[in-house]
Order: C-alpha cells, then structure tokens, then sequence
C-alpha cells in the first residue's frame, strides 16, 4: 500500500494553499486523513478545488470540479475509513421454500377485508399449485395453518411470478415469525421476521427501481436531490449489482439519514426486470403507516409540477380538483394513486433556443459548466417528445394504506373503495431523462425544470463537496 503523509502534501501544496488560504487548508487535513490509509490519486484530490465568485456584492464559495470520477486505483474513503461508523445495509434476504425454485423476501402483518393476516412475499413458477402451509411463531408458542396465494399480474412470459401468501391469523396474537412450506410436515427451510406498521414519520418516500449493473452515480445525485426539493424525505434503492463509486454514494446518504439500502441478490434470473414489481411492493408495504406518500420512479425519471412548488401542493391541487368533479368535498378521501403521464426528454435545445433560455432563466456561464460537470440532464435536456404516455410508462405517487399491490407504472389492485386519479398533464408531468427514438419536427421544448436551479444547486454543491472530500 503506497502511504503518503501530511507533511509532504501540505510542501508540495503550498503555493495553492496561499493562493486560496483558509479552504484549501481544511480540504488538505481531509486529505491527509484518507491518504495515510489509502493509496489515492493525488492529481484527482486536486481537481477539486474551492474559488470565490461575486455575485452582485455577495462572495460565494463555489465548488470546482474538474475531474469527477474516483480514481481507477483507489477504494473510496467512505467504505472503511478507521474510526468511522459505516453503515451496513441491512434488511432479508431471499430463502428458499424447501423446492420448486419458490422465494420468499419479506413478511408484513397486514389486514384486509377486516381481516388480520401475515402477508409474505416472494416469487415462484407460473404453474405451481401446491398447498401453502405458514408456521406462525410466537414468544412462546408455535403453530401452522393452512394459507393461500395470489400471484401478481407481473408474468411476461416468465417463468416466475411475484407471489403474496396470506396467512389469517385466527386471534388477536401478533407473531413475530412467520415460515411458509407446502406440506404440514415439512422442516421449514425459510424464517421472515414479521414486519408491523409503526407510526407516521414523513410525508414522502421515494422508492426506486432496482439497481442493476448500475454505474451512473451522477444519475442518483441528480434524483436524490431534485426529489428532496420536491418534498421527498428518504429514500429505498434495490442493490443487486452496483459499481464501487455508486455504493460508496449510497453509504454516503446513508449516513445522512436518507437513504435505505436494501440487498437484492436475486436467486434466480427466470422473473421479469429482476423482479423489479416485488421489489415496489416490498418497498411500499414497508411504507405503510410510516409515510403518508410514496413515489415510485426510476432514477433517471422525475416526477415534476408544472405550477407548484412541491408534491405536497400538487396533490393539494388534484385532490381539490377531484372534489369538485365529483361534487363531494370529501371524495379525495377514496384516492389511493396519483397517475402522473410521462415522457422523454431527450436532447438539447439548438443554440439560439438554449442562449434564449439563459437569458430568460437567468443562467451564467458559470452556472451552465455547473450543469455540465454534474450532468444535471434536468436542467439541459430540454427537448422532449410531444406525447406523454399514460398506458404504460407513467408513474405514481400512491398513499400505501390505500392500495394492496402496486405496480411499476401504477396501482395492480387497491383496496376496497379506494381508486386512482390521472394527473393532469398541466399540472405535472415525469421527466424521463433518457433517449428513446430519433428527434422530429413535433419535439417540443419544455423548461419548465429551471425553475428549480436556483434551490437544486446548492444542494448538489453539498452533496458533491461532502462526498468527494
């Protein structure tokens, strides 16, 4: 391991340290931190830098970045350094159901009907009709019941499907295990701990799709911190297969409290998108008496008003909306989903659109490289298709008390009397930042994202500057 010591990197930074007193200082004792433990890329620590802006009469520190990806022979300082609690993401696993390629992921105490019962969820083959058996434990006692299964509208043409077993639970005993055979006799070779609603803590959590061979941390930064403006207070990601850079991102907002990590060493690849609709229905399930909202997107898509500040007077808006189509003031109440259209955004403005644009949002060079470096696409992709789209690639802020499985798009099935509302396109749309066919003369251009530059910056500033340094 190649070591390198504060004393040498503070002679070979002394012009620098001069030019640019005080910051650089406190950046270089960071620095040596790390570079004592760690063979790091000196030019890299250096592309960093802090320089000072005026703003009218106001001096701003401003976060340069040059170069912003971990060097290729280094191992990020936020997954091991001495003396610093790392978090480790924590949460089930898949176990096996004894054979037949069936899994189990997660259990929660659930009712339905005015029914209490432990739901499970897993996947399993298309075809398998075998009786479902739950052994139910308790603190001091252990007993089984026969249990049933609905699989979820998820088949594609897999050979697995998601699967919830229910198990009623015929007192008003809560178990605190629960394990799921096909034969009364059978040694139980799976074991969930049973997971029940606390109380109310946020408004809105987002949950994202599954992470699968996923690199683009800039994409995470960009959603993490667009969503937070928007009212989002934490967030769950899926891991199955991520890159060095990217897990070290997500420790990172870990430790701040936003973020929750849950593993996702899929079994067996015979399901659909990773089995990405269990994953939404784990998430939102967990959900459930925690937070009032739940939003489900990708992390390259966001879920935009066109008019309001936040989510939260958004729905104010719809719900009010819906009230007065149905003339009851109190129709909202029955809402459990909030369909919002989606399209692409996938190019960026010509050059004499763009300059326009600049001047009428107010953004300086300065600002622009800022985009560039972050590849803040929100801000710079501007040109989208013309159409949304409703039928299949819209998403959905759903209220999770109110729905019984939700899906990647929308809601599969609600519960009794609950419903869902399509949002109207002029009062929000999801911004999918990604490119999906050749550009026409209908594209149109949409900017309705700068209107957030001016709180998303300094917010991607601190994230940038927190997690680099």
């Amino acid at each position: 391991m190649q070591i390198w010591t504060c004393a040498s990197l503070a002679r070979g930074s002394y012009r620098m340290a001069t030019q640019y007193r005080y910051q650089v200082l406190v950046m270089l004792l960071l620095g040596c931190t790390v570079l004592v433990h760690y063979s790091y890329d000196v030019r890299y620590l250096l592309s960093l830098r802090l320089e000072k802006e005026y703003e009218g009469d106001t001096l701003n520190d401003i976060l340069r970045a040059s170069q912003l990806t971990i060097a290729p022979n280094t191992t990020s300082p936020l997954l091991s350094a001495p003396g610093e609690e790392v978090l480790t993401p924590s949460g089930p696993m898949f176990q096996r159901i004894n054979q037949n390629d069936a899994w189990v992921y997660s259990a929660f105490f659930d009712t339905y009907k005015d029914k209490n019962l432990i739901r499970v969820f897993g996947m399993q083959p298309h075809a398998l009709q075998n009786s479902v058996f739950c052994h139910l434990g308790f603190k001091h006692e252990n007993y089984t019941m026969e249990g049933k299964r609905t699989l979820l509208q998820d088949n594609h043409g897999y050979r697995l499907r998601v699967v919830s077993y229910e198990c009623d639970l015929i007192d008003d005993r809560r178990p605190d295990l629960v394990s799921i055979t096909w034969n009364t006799s059978d040694s139980p070779t799976n074991s969930l701990r049973v997971l029940y609603p606390s109380s109310l803590k946020r408004n809105f959590t987002v949950c994202y799709a599954i992470l699968y061979n996923f690199t683009n941390y800039k994409q995470i930064i960009q959603s993490v911190e667009f969503d937070r403006i928007l009212g989002a207070e934490h967030f769950f990601v899926y891991n199955m297969s991520i890159s060095n850079t990217t897990d070290a991102l997500l420790r990172h907002y870990q430790r701040r409290g936003l973020l929750t990590v849950m593993q996702w060493p899929l079994p067996i690849s015979e399901i659909h998108y990773q089995g990405q609709v269990l994953a939404i229905n784990d998430c939102v399930y967990r959900n459930k008496g925690v937070s009032k909202y739940v939003a489900i997107h990708d992390t390259d898509e966001i879920i935009i008003p066109n008019n309001h500040d936040n989510w939260g007077d958004l729905i104010d808006q719809v719900n009010k909306d819906y009230d007065q189509q149905k003339q009851s003031p109190q129709s909202h109440d029955k809402l459990g989903t909030y369909i919002v259209e989606s399209t692409f955004f996938q190019d960026r403005p010509n050059a004499s659109v763009w300059s326009a644009i600049k001047q009428n949002y107010s953004i300086s060079d300065q600002v622009e490289r800022l985009f560039e470096n972050y590849s803040l696409t929100v801000f710079t992709d501007l040109v989208r298709l013309q159409n949304a789209f409703v039928g299949g690639r819209q998403k959905s802020i759903v209220r999770p008390e109110m729905v019984l499985f939700p899906d990647v798009h929308t809601t599969i099935t609600h519960r009794p009397s609950a419903t869902d509302v399509t949002v109207r396109q002029s009062l929000a749309l999801v911004h999918h930042q990604r490119k999906y066919s050749s550009s026409s003369p209908t594209d149109i251009v949409e900017a309705t994202s700068l209107r957030f530059k001016d709180k998303m910056l300094p917010l991607v500033n601190e994230t940038y500057f927190m997690f680099f340094t």
